[in-house]
């Protein structure tokens, strides 16, 4: 005969797991959007704006984020503004053209190392050193930044999520992230093969 106790606690294990899992409706929905994004991206959409729309379908899973995708430059030594709907346009021009490197914040840090960076303290962490001022202006307290690869391992550009306070990432936000820069890479490579090929 099982323990009544330890049957409780099991039930009560499960429901706690399941109030950690998005409900199926609202993963239905962002799996829709995924594939209106995909789309996009067959019908040959100007690519600011398949960028400018999977920014905000991300945005959309979680209020609390503030998107920005940045593009390298081509002699790779910059950053290029793409897409940040819900940055301020001063800040954004402030960033436009910025030199990558080992310590250019988070977006210009993460495509110089070719990896993630985490920043969950703007006003703490040295990569932040020559920026902080503007971040402080928007209000921004953490961002962290994945480089968008190409199919064979290029960086593209950068994905980043910025924050309004000190905050540290979650499983969640890792599976928005990988969303984010494997669409975004395809975005963009698709765009780069028409370009070439005329």
């Amino acid at each position: 005969m099982s323990d009544p106790k330890q049957t409780e606690q099991t039930e009560l294990a499960k429901t706690q797991e399941m109030q950690a899992v998005r409900p199926p409706e609202d993963e239905e929905h962002f799996r829709a959007e995924q594939d209106r994004i995909k789309g996009m991206i067959a019908a040959n959409a100007p690519p600011n704006e398949i960028l400018s729309e999977l920014l905000l379908m991300i945005e959309a899973q979680s209020p609390e984020i503030i998107g920005s995708i940045l593009l390298l430059s081509d002699d790779g030594n910059h950053v290029k503004h793409a897409v940040a709907p819900s940055l301020p346009e001063n800040y954004v021009k402030v960033i436009d053209g910025s030199p990558i490197g080992p310590k250019h914040g988070s977006c210009g840090t993460a495509m110089f190392r070719g990896k993630p960076v985490i920043v969950t303290d703007i006003f703490t962490d040295p990569l932040w050193e020559e920026y902080r001022g503007f971040a402080s202006a928007i209000d921004v307290a953490a961002c962290w930044s994945t480089p968008i690869l190409s199919s064979k391992g290029k960086v593209l550009g950068s994905f980043a999520m910025y924050y309004r306070k000190p905050r540290t990432p979650t499983g969640e936000e890792s599976h928005l992230t990988n969303v984010a820069t494997k669409l975004a890479s395809v975005a963009i490579e698709h765009h780069a093969s028409r370009v070439q090929h005329g």
